[in-house]
């Protein structure tokens, strides 16, 4: 290859991958709450699957019905959710007595997602999503296609929040703790 061709297929290379991190970085954005953003994504309410866990065990969604459930896609392979899973696993452990579950639909094989399970020391149900995930993350509302993707569901099931990349400790308790208002706190105020 001559000199000339390579550096043109070198500089062709570097602004693929700028023109990558710029897509990136706008897909990155803050939050989206359903106050203005649940009629964009086709509805605001919980969609039930049912998916396996590592033993084979099949889980439906609905099972945690009542909880303030955050539902998280993810991949073993992916750099901002492997740094985001330690959050979550401070997250159930700081607010399961208050309702909360976490749920993580893992696009990933199966080795994989046990052996850093294993690892990790993640205290919430990870189910195996293969193929289907992403198109279950789609109906969720992840139109980018990307990962991590969060969504945050009332006790009721309705969708507060989705979230494309990854959340900071204190965005995600910010979220999540008012949502975990005993079900009868506001009746005994009244």
């Amino acid at each position: 290859m001559s000199p000339p061709l390579r550096n043109l297929l070198l500089l062709g290379a570097a602004m693929l991958a700028l023109a990558g991190g710029y897509w990136l970085a706008k897909s990155m954005r803050p939050p989206e709450t359903t106050h203005t953003t649940a009629l964009a994504y086709g509805g605001g309410e919980m969609i039930d699957f049912s998916l396996p866990e590592i033993d084979g065990k099949i889980r439906s969604l609905k099972e945690w019905r009542g909880k303030v459930i955050v539902l998280n896609f993810w991949a073993t392979w992916c750099p901002p959710c492997r740094e985001e899973i330690p959050l979550l696993i401070a997250l159930q452990k700081k607010y399961a007595a208050d309702g909360l579950q976490v749920v993580s639909v893992a696009v990933d094989n199966k080795t994989a997602v046990m052996l850093y399970r294993q690892s990790a020391g993640i205290n919430y149900p990870v189910l195996l999503g293969n193929d289907g995930a992403m198109d279950l993350a789609a109906q969720y509302g992840d139109r980018m296609g990307s990962l991590p993707y969060s969504v945050i569901m009332t006790r009721s099931g309705s969708i507060a929040v989705r979230k494309l990349g990854a959340f900071d400790e204190a965005e995600l308790d910010s979220l999540v703790k008012p949502l975990l208002t005993p079900l009868n706190a506001t009746s005994a105020q009244l």
